[in-house]
């Protein structure tokens, strides 16, 4: 709390000056700041705060990476889904106990008391929030999202919760949802909660053991419960998660937003004479001109020396993360970089890529050459490179850009050829064609995900190809200790 009025005095807040507001990345640079003395109890809260907060700002730091996020009165004129994917358990209860929260906040600014029904909120997999572990804590006291949820009932809030444990919700939400739906369980101890909840009888407790798939028992209110029966509707699903994000992301950019940034005071307080360094990102008169500062230059030049290096290990040649992350900020205000994610089996890292703009500049104002093995966009060259590596890490030798192939491997007695596909296309279709009249000993596609994979199978069998010397594999696939029998 401390650490967070001393951010929203640095943020001139407090002086109701509009200033951009500050976040957790801002919060996480100041708490490391602090020089604390190690043999102190306080340091002990530092250490577990700044482990919270960096795992927080690791993995889901693109969503704290603004000063206002999406207006929350855009959001409640719309169907949103929020699937928080990959997240741990902690970052994901915080995130969405953080959009009740807003949504909260921004219910008792508008004075929205006794309103009626505005808004639903539809929870799946329910006990991530409403957790009955957190209620047992007696030392925590009744947990935030209870008290939030009892709250936001007279500001038309509605809540639905699902889930498949029930005994794991906690007691509060079983006692307070005035709707209550039992669905058929074989589960003993599961159904219990629930019809405990509901306050069955014993010989309705022995008729709602006796559910049928479609059918359920509700108890509305104070009410006594009763039988339904549920309509089965049928649900095709057509659209791919490819065709889903791309319609998703048509709709997020349609929403206002401000992109993150600092205050001098925050500036002076975090690294003293840092702006003679760094100055802040601006629009240069001329669109065409980049001006950027001496720390800019080394990062745009260890881009080019090495295009495949993780953004973390990039900060490792600055004095600090932080100066490290406003060098980045500034090459990509500047559009002379790009951010691309490259995900795998092990890990997640974050690349840069030089735009036509910054390829133009490094030429020309650090005269360094651009010119790069491999082809396409840097996620596709580094997929190009790490199959090549693991090929010559077996004893191949391997090539890229020989034969018109991503990948060309040969043992000199056998001939491979690899083809990186990051999309389900007809290009991808002509080069396994080109390859196979060529006479290699072997063919594989490397995809991107499993989306791409069974696309281009798909056309495969469409082309009527014989694929007995075709292997599909997902590229991270190759990142393996072995290649896999030939």
């Amino acid at each position: 709390m401390k650490k967070i009025i001393e951010l929203y005095t640095l943020y001139n807040l407090f002086d109701k000056v509009s200033e951009p507001y500050p976040s957790l990345h801002e919060l996480e640079f100041l708490i490391k700041k602090d020089k604390i003395n190690f043999v102190r109890k306080s340091s002990d809260y530092r250490d577990t705060l700044l482990n919270r907060l960096e795992a927080m700002n690791l993995v889901a730091g693109t969503v704290f990476d603004c000063s206002q996020g999406y207006a929350v009165d855009e959001l409640l004129q719309r169907n949103v889904v929020f699937e928080f994917d990959g997240l741990s358990r902690d970052v994901q209860n915080f995130l969405m106990e953080i959009l009740f929260a807003y949504v909260y906040e921004y219910r008792i600014s508008q004075n929205h008391r006794s309103s009626g029904l505005n808004h639903l909120f539809f929870l799946d997999e329910g006990k991530r929030v409403f957790s009955v572990y957190k209620e047992r804590q007696d030392a925590a006291g009744i947990p935030e999202i209870d008290e939030l949820t009892a709250k936001m009932r007279e500001f038309g809030e509605g809540l639905v919760v699902a889930d498949q444990e029930a005994s794991k919700l906690t007691d509060s939400i079983k006692a307070n949802t005035y709707t209550k739906f039992l669905l058929p369980t074989a589960d003993q101890k599961q159904f219990q909660a629930v019809t405990e909840a509901m306050n069955l009888s014993e010989r309705q407790a022995e008729f709602a053991q006796q559910l049928e798939t479609g059918e359920a028992i509700i108890q509305v209110g104070s009410r006594g419960p009763v039988p339904v029966k549920l309509h089965n509707y049928e649900i095709e699903k057509t659209v791919t998660d490819r065709e889903l994000e791309k319609q998703q992301a048509e709709e997020w950019s349609q929403l206002s937003h401000e992109i993150r940034k600092t205050t001098k005071r925050f500036d002076s307080r975090i690294a003293p004479g840092r702006s003679e360094e760094v100055p802040e990102p601006r629009i240069p008169d001329d669109p065409t001109e980049a001006q950027v500062s001496e720390l800019g230059n080394r990062l745009l030049k260890d881009v080019v020396e090495n295009p495949f290096k993780p953004l973390t290990e990039r900060y490792e040649r600055f004095s600090s993360s932080y100066k490290g992350n406003k060098a980045k900020n500034e090459l990509v205000d500047q559009g002379l970089v790009i951010e691309r994610n490259v995900k795998s089996d092990e890990s997640k890292r974050k690349l840069l890529q030089l735009t036509e703009k910054g390829r133009d500049y490094v030429e020309d104002s650090l005269d360094l050459d651009t010119k790069h093995q491999g082809r396409g966009g840097i996620i596709h060259r580094y997929w190009q490179h790490q199959i090549k590596e693991t090929f010559e890490e077996q004893g191949w030798a391997a090539e890229l850009e020989v034969f018109d192939a991503d990948v060309y491997a040969n043992t000199g007695e056998k001939e491979i050829i690899v083809e990186v596909a990051m999309g389900d296309n007809k290009r991808e279709i002509q080069h396994l064609k080109q390859h196979l009249e060529t006479g290699f000993d072997k063919v594989r596609v490397a995809a991107r995900n499993q989306e791409v994979l069974e696309g281009l199978k798909q056309r495969i069998d469409e082309e009527g190809l014989a694929t007995d010397r075709v292997a599909f594999r997902l590229v991270r696939e190759f990142r393996e200790s072995e290649i896999g029998p030939l």
